[in-house]
């Protein structure tokens, strides 16, 4: 059994691949019927590791901002890796939504139509202004805007995602503390005689709420492009789930919690490391990567990344460990079948972070400990009557999707050293 389940695993992957790779000879994003297979075929693999022996493990997913959706090949066939599972809008919503009733005539072309369609009878409305909504996006055109989203995002493919039925959500969480007096979650214990006295523990746990952000994105199109639809539609769930994936990745890694949700960089869980005694303005030494190591809790090594600045390249690619009086070399950032790894730890590189020399730039993160709070309907809305759109025949749309994001952590964690202060989430300080 574990060896066909990882067979079929391998021809799902393939599958996927393919996939993938003919849209990106032809420039162009997935189709509608692509990206429903390849979200079927993620799913069923998600279900295939389940079946598979712990430690469980599924298809490492590296997409174009190393976020998922692809699979990553390696001699061996396609590598597994350990512990976050492929996410897809049917793992975290079953069959929620609505169906689209009408198969000849797709949601956008009756939204930019103008004109009355039994399926757009349907309204999104807030809870406090019911006129203030669009029209409620059909379940199976959100999960196509999700997955497009979830293949080039970094933290949610690999966080903890909770689906929200409403606009707030209570979750209990343990309180973090210090291991000098007891363990995370207020756990102790100790050795006592026969009939002797047991310490009590007093457990601590805290509950920690999600309130939903509201996102609003904007995109501006011709109206041949509206009018094109059949041919358009799948660039309009491309450009919205790219979008969504941009803007929710830097309110998860720098969000300031006000307004939007609390990103890694304000939290106070994070643990900062400072410079090096004269270190020079941007610049990145070894023992930075080592020192950010040693702060990293060491139950969430397994599960880190790097993610890095893309100014941040040049650095990491100079950086090497000389080996022996013959002036040889071997490079602290190593690359193998495409994927950069930092001291056995795969390395992201993007723009969602602070640029090289800020605090920040750089990030060890285990985004599992991020929890994201994430509502299933999406709204959509167009107009033409928005600024010079009607004097320049655009059309103007609107997406609207609901969400929150704040680490599982409430402070950093004391070892039991009673100094030395670890977290899931750090990063290294300003080098100005």
């Amino acid at each position: 059994m574990d060896y066909d389940a990882k067979e079929k695993i391998k021809k799902l992957a393939a599958s996927i691949v393919n996939i993938e790779a003919k849209a990106t000879s032809e420039g162009r994003g997935p189709t509608r019927e692509e990206a429903g297979l390849k979200a079927e075929m993620q799913g069923s693999i998600s279900e295939l590791t389940k079946s598979l022996p712990e430690p469980a493990l599924t298809v490492v997913q590296n997409g174009p901002l190393g976020g998922g959706g692809g699979f990553q090949a390696t001699q061996g066939g396609y590598a597994l890796r350990s512990p976050v599972e492929a996410k897809s809008y049917k793992n975290l919503y079953g069959q929620d939504g609505y169906d689209w009733p009408d198969k000849d005539y797709n949601f956008f072309q009756a939204v930019f139509s103008g004109r009355h369609h039994p399926g757009l009878t349907i309204r999104a409305m807030t809870e406090s202004v019911p006129s203030d909504g669009g029209f409620l996006v059909p379940g199976e055109t959100s999960e196509l805007i999700h997955n497009v989203s979830l293949e080039n995002e970094i933290v949610m493919p690999r966080c903890f995602v909770q689906p929200m039925k409403s606009n707030e959500i209570k979750i209990p969480a343990m309180a973090i503390g210090s291991h000098a007096s007891a363990l995370m979650g207020g756990f102790s214990a100790s050795y006592t005689a026969e009939e002797g006295e047991i310490d009590e523990a007093d457990p601590k746990t805290r509950s920690m709420e999600l309130n939903c952000k509201k996102l609003t994105g904007l995109i501006k199109f011709s109206n041949e492009l509206a009018a094109d639809i059949p041919g358009g539609e799948s660039q309009i769930i491309t450009i919205c789930g790219k979008g969504l994936s941009f803007y929710r990745d830097k309110a998860f890694l720098k969000g300031t919690g006000a307004g939007e949700p609390l990103g890694i960089l304000n939290a106070p869980c994070l643990v900062e490391v400072d410079k090096e005694t004269g270190q020079g303005a941007a610049t990145i030494i070894y023992e930075n990567l080592t020192k950010m190591m040693s702060r990293m809790y060491a139950g969430s090594f397994k599960n880190s990344v790097w993610v890095c600045h893309q100014t941040a390249i040049p650095q990491l690619l100079s950086l090497s460990l000389s080996v022996g009086l013959g002036g040889n070399a071997i490079p602290v950032m190593t690359e193998s079948n495409g994927e950069f790894r930092i001291l056995t730890r795969p390395v992201v590189f993007t723009e969602k972070v602070e640029t090289l020399g800020s605090k920040g730039d750089i990030m060890l993160a285990d985004f599992s400990q991020y929890v994201v709070g994430l509502r299933s309907e999406m709204r959509f809305d167009t107009s033409i009557h928005a600024g010079t759109a009607f004097a320049t025949d655009m059309m103007l749309a609107r997406l609207i999707e609901r969400h929150d994001g704040q680490p599982l952590w409430n402070e950093a964690l004391t070892l039991a050293d009673g100094t030395t202060e670890v977290s899931p989430f750090v990063v290294l300080g300003e080098r100005s």
